[in-house]
């Protein structure tokens, strides 16, 4: 298993005394006793954050808050097989996630999955209370908004990214009693977690990122930090797993009224490696669909180009002979099967928004509202931009449910291993019986099925986390 940083996270490679005064806070945050943090508190007060300045430093440690996310979804989807030779090869708990087994974590000492976002949750809330309490701050200036905005974004990216793995999928009937996670809000320490009702969750995540989009500007220095347009693209996201396909809608066109690039892919060199350098703001933007670079956690089953874990044969057959995914996503590997190549963060795994995202939350609000021909429209201008040259031939309605069907088609073909997206979506359309899917293995000779809507798909959080806060395990 990868350690929690993926990059280089000492105080030499980022503005040393800050990321020091970050790593410090990180420090003193998860002492369990008042003592403890008062001790370490009374010896350090010199190294504290005291300028706007510095909390903006903060938020632009990639190493924190643009890096790590949640990802372990993606190893129990139908996207993904894993044969039983190379289980030797990736961790015990992969295997466990690939077989949807009740005892998840047995062998595994920390979840990262859970630790890594909440540390981003806790450096916002130290950002977003230090701030308030700033002298002679001007709440006006747009490096105020932006300190702001950029917190409650990250802090709502993070909690989003937890939500869709530890606690159950947003379900209007049962969403007020359905625990959620953990909503810290506030950098105090001795506040004790408790699990919210997931409607309590989703209503934060709402107020918080129509407050980051008055905040924001339209578009960042630098696609690390947060902007108007990825605001508006989160929000999206957000309602879609909601249901609310209007706001879902509504949100997508905000952010493609000034966002909408889509890469021609007959212009990538598919014998490519990477055929998506990652982003380098020293160099400048690279790939223009990037909204905001975020990168998961690596695991060997799912990290680009790893070759422990292959494309699902059937899926990958899914794909046209003329459709240039199939050879700029994929690679051939070890005979008949597949790996995933296509990151947008180079060799990690892509945990970010781009614009095909969002074309693709955009034409499923269409659908379901019966603006049948505008998402149509909304495919066609994705999809010209994924087939050979010449080879397109423009989709046509021919009736309600073939239009949603394509869309979701679609968004599971362009997005394979886009954050948690197939797992989400799992998750979400399985309350759909036209869309319910069994998943099934078979391994050694064993039938491992996984039903729609099955307790195992909120996985367990980790048992330090239950013995420290006393909070409510998911059943499984």
């Amino acid at each position: 298993m990868k350690t929690l940083y993926t990059k280089t996270a000492s105080c030499t490679s980022f503005r040393t005394g800050i990321v020091c005064i970050i790593h410090f806070l990180l420090f003193i945050s998860s002492c369990k006793k008042q003592d403890d943090w008062l001790n370490v508190k009374s010896t350090n007060s010199l190294i504290t954050p005291s300028t706007l300045e510095d909390y903006q430093a903060l938020l632009d440690n990639t190493d924190l808050m643009n890096s790590n996310y949640a990802i372990l979804g993606s190893i129990g989807t139908d996207n993904l097989y894993i044969p039983e030779e190379n289980f030797g090869s990736i961790n015990e708990y992969e295997v466990s996630c690939y077989l949807w087994s009740p005892d998840l974590y047995s062998t595994e000492p920390k979840v990262y999955d859970w630790d890594a976002p909440y540390k981003v949750v806790e450096s916002a809330n130290i950002v977003l209370d230090g701030i308030s309490t700033l002298k002679n701050k001007d709440e006006s200036s747009a490096a105020y908004k932006n300190v702001k905005g950029s917190a409650l974004f990250f802090r709502s990216f993070a909690f989003y990214n937890l939500s869709q793995i530890f606690c159950k999928p947003y379900i209007s009937s049962s969403a007020s009693i359905d625990p959620g996670i953990p909503l810290r809000l506030s950098s105090d320490v001795n506040i004790e977690s408790t699990r919210p009702p997931v409607k309590q969750l989703y209503d934060q995540l709402i107020t918080d990122l129509k407050t980051a989009i008055e905040l924001l500007p339209v578009k960042s220095i630098n696609l690390y930090r947060p902007s108007k347009n990825s605001a508006n693209a989160l929000l999206a996201k957000v309602y879609l797993s909601m249901g609310d396909y209007s706001n879902a809608g509504l949100y997508a066109t905000n952010c493609l009224n000034t966002t909408s690039s889509l890469i021609d892919f007959n212009t990538i060199d598919s014998t490519n490696d990477r055929p998506f350098p990652n982003y380098s703001s020293q160099v400048g933007q690279i790939n223009p669909e990037l909204i905001i670079w975020m990168e998961a956690l690596d695991y060997p089953s799912i990290g680009a180009r790893e070759g422990n874990g292959y494309i699902d044969t059937s899926f990958f057959a899914s794909y046209d002979i003329n459709d240039l995914r199939r050879v700029i996503l994929y690679e051939p590997y070890n005979g008949n099967y597949h790996i995933f190549k296509g990151s947008y963060v180079g060799y990690g795994n892509f945990s970010g928004i781009a614009t095909n995202e969002v074309y693709l939350i955009h034409a499923e609000s269409n659908a379901r509202a019966g603006n049948y021909q505008a998402a149509l429209d909304d495919l066609n201008s994705l999809l010209v931009n994924r087939y050979r040259a010449g080879t397109y031939t423009p989709l046509t309605f021919t009736s309600p449910d073939s239009v949603l069907l394509k869309v979701l088609q679609e968004r599971r073909k362009e997005l394979p291993f886009t954050a948690q997206l197939r797992w989400e979506d799992l998750r979400r359309l399985n309350q759909d019986s036209r869309f319910a899917v069994t998943l099934k293995r078979i391994i050694n000779s064993v039938n491992y099925e996984l039903p729609p809507n099955d307790d195992r798909y909120v996985l367990p959080i980790p048992s330090y986390e239950i013995s420290l806060s006393h909070i409510q395990q998911n059943p499984r």
